[in-house]
C-alpha cells in the first residue's frame, strides 16, 4: 500500500474518530471532559508519529523496519499511559467539588453563618456561639478533605450536634481550594500553598481574631503543614486528622508503582514530611490503623519528621477514612486539644 492511501485511511479514520470522539466527551461530566480531550489530542499526536515513522521507514529493510516500529509504538504507548495517569491522578487527588443545595441553605441562614467573599477566597464562618458579638475570640482555621467544598462541610457541622463543640468558644473557618466551590483559581501545588497564605492573612486580620489553631483531615494535612512551617505564620496549634508524609504516599496508597522514574507522574508532590521540620507549634496528629486511605505507617512517618514545638501522636482504632468526624475516640481527642490551648 502506498504512502498516499494510507494517509487517505488515516484521515477517514481520523475524521470518524473525531466525530465518535466529539459525542462521547460531550456525555462526559465537565469534570471528565477535560481529561478525555487531553489524552484524545495525546493520542492523534501518536497517530501522526506513527504515520510519519511509516514514510520515513518505507522501502527500508524489515530488519530495520520492525525493531523501529515496535520501538515507537512502545514509546508512543507509553506516552499515552502516562499522560492519563498524570491526569487522572491529578483529578482524583483533588476534584473540585461544590453544593449548590448545601450552599442555597447556608444563604438562607443569616446571622448562624456568614459568607467570606474575599478577593480569590470564598467560603464560611460560624460566628462562636458561646462569645459576644465584637469580643475577641480565638479561631479554627480549617482545611478539609479532597472531597470536601466549603458548603458541604458546613452545612453538615450545623446540622449535626456532635459538631457544635468546633464553634462554641471558637470562631470556625472553612475557605474552599482553587476550583472548590466558588474559588475558580486555577489549582496547581503553587496555588494551593498561596491559597493557604491569602486564607491566613484574612483570618488574622480580623479585629475578632485572638489566636489560630489549624485543622486539617485527609488531604488538607499538606497545606496545612505548609503553611505553619512559614517564617511570618503564627500559628497556636494544629490538630491534623489523618495526616500523610508526602504526596507519593497518598498516590501509591491507590496504585503501587510511584517510584523512580514514575514519581515524575504524580501531579502534586504535596511533602508535607519537608515542612514539619520547621513547625514550631504544638501539634496533635491523630490516626487510625484501619484507615483505607491514608496508611497509618505514613502518618507515624511524618510525626517522626518533626523537630520543633511539643506533639502528640493519638492512635485510634476501628476508624475508617470518611468516619473521623463521628468517631467518639477523635472528637474526644479533638476536645482535648482545644480544651488544653
Amino acid at each position: 500500500m502506498t504512502f498516499g492511501k494510507r494517509m487517505k485511511i488515516a484521515l477517514i479514520g481520523a475524521v470518524i474518530a473525531s466525530l465518535a470522539g466529539s459525542l462521547f466527551v460531550l456525555l462526559l461530566s465537565e469534570s471528565a471532559r477535560m481529561l478525555t480531550i487531553i489524552s484524545l489530542i495525546v493520542a492523534v499526536a501518536v497517530l501522526g508519529l506513527v504515520l510519519v515513522a511509516q514514510f520515513i521507514l518505507e522501502g527500508k529493510p524489515a530488519k530495520v523496519r520492525v525493531p523501529v516500529f515496535i520501538l515507537i509504538i512502545v514509546l508512543s504507548v507509553c506516552t499515552v499511559l502516562s499522560v492519563a495517569l498524570y491526569n487522572i491522578g491529578k483529578k482524583i487527588t483533588f476534584p473540585g467539588t461544590s453544593d449548590e443545595e448545601a450552599y442555597e441553605e447556608l444563604c438562607d441562614m443569616e446571622g448562624v453563618v456568614v459568607q467570606i467573599d474575599e478577593g480569590n477566597l470564598s467560603g464560611w464562618r460560624i460566628p462562636a456561639t458561646a462569645v459576644a458579638e465584637g469580643e475577641p475570640r480565638p479561631v479554627i482555621l480549617y482545611f478539609g478533605g479532597n472531597g470536601e467544598n466549603s458548603s458541604h462541610r458546613v452545612e453538615n457541622m450545623l446540622s449535626n450536634e456532635k459538631s457544635s463543640y468546633l464553634y462554641e468558644n471558637y470562631d470556625f473557618f472553612f475557605m474552599d481550594y482553587p476550583s472548590y466551590g466558588d474559588n475558580d483559581t486555577e489549582l496547581t501545588e503553587d496555588s494551593l500553598y498561596q491559597f493557604t497564605l491569602d486564607a491566613y492573612n484574612y483570618v488574622s486580620s480580623l479585629d475578632t481574631t485572638s489566636g489560630i489553631t489549624l485543622l486539617s483531615y485527609s488531604i488538607g494535612n499538606g497545606p496545612a503543614m505548609y503553611l505553619a512551617s512559614q517564617d511570618d505564620v503564627n500559628i497556636d496549634s494544629m490538630i491534623m486528622l489523618a495526616p500523610y508524609n508526602s504526596g507519593y504516599d497518598l498516590y501509591n496508597a491507590n496504585l503501587n508503582i510511584f517510584y523512580g522514574p514514575l514519581r515524575l507522574l504524580v501531579a502534586f508532590k504535596l511533602p508535607s514530611y519537608k515542612y514539619a521540620a520547621d513547625v514550631e507549634c504544638p501539634v496533635t496528629m491523630i490516626a487510625s490503623t484501619d484507615d483505607e486511605v491514608i496508611p497509618y505507617e505514613s502518618s507515624r512517618n511524618l510525626f517522626s519528621s518533626l523537630s520543633g514545638g511539643a506533639a502528640n501522636f493519638v492512635t485510634v482504632e476501628g476508624v475508617l477514612h470518611n468516619d473521623f468526624f463521628s468517631s467518639p475516640d477523635v472528637i474526644n481527642a479533638i476536645r482535648n486539644c482545644l480544651e488544653a490551648a
